[in-house]
């Protein structure tokens, strides 16, 4: 069942002579304060990512509830764009990004192999799963899953499997209803590359096989927002490896009487967005605070109120908008159902390969 969130105050005890708006948890080392005091004195903070404002404000906003006297700015920029323009600035000089925010596994692989992210400890770390930090510096803002999307006019109920296999399989033996009506995100790009590296990665030569026999009734390109505009038209019948966290807030809004929808059961893609302070942040101490408070409990809670997945063990808001990884995996029937779209340096090394084995299969 989908959840809405019910936001908690658990982040924060109050030790003694520090103010309610800067209390500290307990788990904080001592001198904890004086980054908080070093950060006050900064007053503000500019992040780069390729989230919107809805993504931000529950989470500026909880935040200067502890922090009121530090200013967040926020940039959404295009997630490849988010680093190449700290690189840009870094090396003019010009002052630049304290945080990145971003859903490009390569792009953050060649970051923190640059040294472009401090290796910085956060007091939140002990709290998360291991995968959650996959190189030094390197944070997980979210985790978000991937699914399949049906439109449940076109599509007999019988046919809108949660199985990939079986998916793959209903559209070759069903053309009527699926050929060139399918969307899904072009693996010729970044975030779409992850995803089908990953998911070819776990499957094998058999995902291959798939691909090769839904290519030519696939149309890939386009974003999330996009897919779900079109199977609502009819102009796709399905999509699969779509955005779950873009999908669930609309089935509110009239969505979910077009669309069906199911977490692949035989492997859920699960999308780890990263998040690291920048080596060059003009505002380090102020950095530093905003990415434990991401990490933490409440700061979780806010980024599942932001629209996006939460992956702090625990951590479950109430309601129907959102999903948690918890409650994902409580869907999935375990962890072992999930594929980790994780920081695979060999996602690197044979870019080249896969782009050309993915575009021949896809005949683009």
């Amino acid at each position: 069942m989908l959840r809405t969130l019910l936001l908690t105050a658990a982040f924060f005890t109050l030790p003694a002579g520090v103010s309610s708006a800067q209390a500290l948890p307990d788990h904080y080392p001592a001198d904890y304060a004086d980054l908080v005091a070093q950060a006050n004195a900064e007053g503000s903070l500019l992040i780069y990512s390729n989230m919107g404002p809805e993504n931000w404000e529950p989470l500026i906003e909880a935040f200067n509830q502890h922090y009121p006297d530090i200013k967040v700015e926020t940039l959404d920029l295009g997630p490849g764009e988010v680093f190449t323009r700290y690189r840009a600035e870094t090396g003019t000089g010009v002052a630049t990004a304290d945080i990145l925010a971003a859903g490009t596994i390569g792009d953050w692989i060649q970051a923190a192999n640059d040294g472009l992210v401090v290796d910085y400890k956060s007091p939140e770390a002990q709290f998360l799963p291991e995968w959650s930090l996959p190189m030094p510096g390197v944070y997980t803002f979210s985790a978000d899953p991937m699914i399949l999307m049906y439109n449940k006019v076109l599509v007999p109920e019988e046919l809108r499997t949660a199985s990939m296999e079986e998916f793959f399989a209903n559209i070759t033996a069903h053309p009527d209803v699926f050929k060139g009506k399918i969307g899904t995100y072009d693996g010729q790009f970044a975030f779409g590359e992850s995803i089908n590296f990953a998911f070819v990665r776990h499957h094998g030569d058999k995902a291959w096989g798939w691909f090769d026999a839904i290519g030519p009734s696939t149309r890939p390109g386009g974003g999330t927002g996009g897919m779900i505009e079109k199977t609502v038209s009819g102009e796709n019948t399905a999509s699969y490896f779509a955005s779950g966290p873009v999908l669930f807030p609309r089935l509110k809004q009239g969505v979910g009487q077009i669309i069906d929808w199911k977490f692949p059961s035989d492997g859920t893609p699960v999308f780890l967005r990263g998040v690291g302070v920048t080596e060059k942040a003009p505002h380090p101490a102020a950095a530093r605070l905003m990415l434990d408070f991401i990490l933490s409990e409440e700061g979780q809670y806010a980024v599942a109120e932001g629209k996006l997945t939460a992956y702090r063990p625990g951590v479950k808001p109430q309601g129907e908008t959102s999903y948690s990884l918890d409650e994902v995996i409580e869907e999935i029937g375990g962890e072992d159902k999930m594929i980790l779209i994780n920081y695979d340096p060999d996602m690197l090394t044979e870019h080249d390969a896969f782009i050309g084995r993915w575009a021949k299969a896809f005949g683009m």
